[in-house]
């Protein structure tokens, strides 16, 4: 996809420049990690424009929009064809703690080429990658190697060192000079400090970058997915299959039937036997669910939302749900009506996945209720299913084949913000 995205870059006239990772573009990889690539500060603000008109074009799908600095944006895009996703690191400025080391017209003048891919002159290539690194405590011997060989090609290295260093740029000179190492890595904090970074922010970009946060919080990047089924119906195998793949999210969180932090050991012991203990009365079933009320809600606002803030997948295995299709498990005595009623102060993920197939299918795989309840149950499931928010995912096939079904209707899930 990247090639394709360079390519009608070209064809737009759209000036742009790989900041790092150039060579593994052109290695034989599916996934090829996040590319790291700069615009000017005016097609940066409208790189979604941009965007967008390529994935009309090739019939890709922006499916993530993370912008976490002003002038800095994780775009990620599907293939739905071959469910690769490709994960843009964009910038409107070559910076780093909000100091621009070089000006764009630095940058844009002096542009260099590697098979045909605009890549960043040798020295800034060397100083952006070299802060980056100290920055983030990462020295290590390949880190170090590489730099030093884009140290080597340019005399201007050294230059930019001497520029942007207040005080020890004779420290990371000889590191490269008298191939050592630890001149780097045994120097980490005071290096630094020792970088010169802006001393403020002007009034302009403190405001955007307000906007920027509010719209984090009013629109958040995460997303809360729910699987339901029966037991034997692979919800957690499908569960480690998706975080296994390649996801739009800076972290995931789990959580089993609510979103409360809960004894994993107890729920674990109490699906052993499920339909083991006889159902409450309906005066304390529903107590029960005016105390659900307040689990979820006080859940959602303490758990859930800062999760989803942060750009995180939330995955619930079971959800409130489950007691309408197997009130059993839960004790539940009271009417199914005012179960139902209640789920419409529930607060809801933004998609459930519900995992059934023959029910004598699952029956074979684990045998903790009667055929015919199993059967039951699986109806229930079922009428759920509308084939927008709650969608029905037939689990007699491969589990990679489930997996890559899950993932494709996340993404289209995902896609539909933008």
């Amino acid at each position: 996809m990247i090639h394709k995205l360079l390519k009608y870059l070209h064809q737009k006239a759209l000036d742009y420049a790989i900041i790092n990772g150039y060579e593994a573009l052109f290695e034989d990889k599916s996934n090829i990690g996040d590319v790291d690539i700069l615009f000017k500060k005016q097609d940066f603000l409208k790189i979604e424009t941009i965007l967008k008109g390529f994935c009309e074009l090739e019939g890709f799908k922006i499916v993530q929009i993370y912008h976490q600095e002003v002038y800095a944006k994780n775009v990620f895009i599907f293939n739905p064809n071959t469910t690769h996703l490709l994960n843009l690191d964009i910038y409107g400025k070559l910076h780093r703690k909000h100091t621009a080391f070089f000006t764009e017209s630095e940058v844009f003048n002096n542009l260099s080429t590697y098979k045909g891919m605009n890549i960043l002159a040798t020295h800034q290539e060397f100083f952006h990658y070299l802060i980056k690194k100290i920055d983030k405590n990462e020295v290590t011997n390949t880190t170090f190697n590489h730099l030093k060989s884009l140290y080597l090609k340019e005399g201007l290295c050294k230059t930019a060192i001497q520029r942007h260093f207040k005080n020890l740029s004779f420290l990371v000179i000889e590191a490269f000079e008298a191939n050592n190492k630890n001149n780097l890595s045994g120097h980490i904090e005071a290096l630094k400090k020792d970088i010169k970074v802006n001393s403020g922010l002007t009034l302009g970009y403190q405001i955007k970058n307000r906007f920027r946060i509010l719209k984090r919080v009013l629109k958040p990047t995460g997303i809360a997915i729910s699987f339901l089924g029966p037991d034997g119906s692979g919800k957690s195998t499908i569960i480690n299959g998706l975080l296994d793949k390649t996801l739009p999210f800076r972290k995931t969180a789990y959580f089993h039937l609510k979103p409360i932090i809960s004894n994993h050991e107890g729920e674990s012991l109490a699906t052993i036997e499920p339909h083991k203990y006889a159902p409450y009365s309906k005066l304390k079933s529903y107590v029960k669910l005016l105390f659900f009320i307040y689990q979820y809600n006080l859940g959602w606002i303490k758990n859930i939302w800062p999760s989803k803030i942060k750009s995180t997948l939330v995955i619930f295995d079971r959800y409130y749900d489950d007691l309408i299709v197997d009130h059993k498990r839960y004790r539940y005595g009271g009417s199914k009506i005012i179960a139902k009623l209640i789920r419409n102060f529930i607060p809801k993920p933004a998609l459930y996945f519900i995992l059934t197939t023959e029910a004598y299918i699952i029956y074979e795989r684990k045998q903790e209720v009667e055929l015919s309840e199993l059967q039951t149950q699986i109806e229930n499931y079922k009428v759920l299913a509308d084939g927008k928010q709650y969608r029905h995912i037939d689990v007699n096939k491969s589990p990679n084949d489930i997996i890559n079904d899950v993932y494709t209707i996340l993404m289209e899930k995902m896609h539909e913000r933008y």
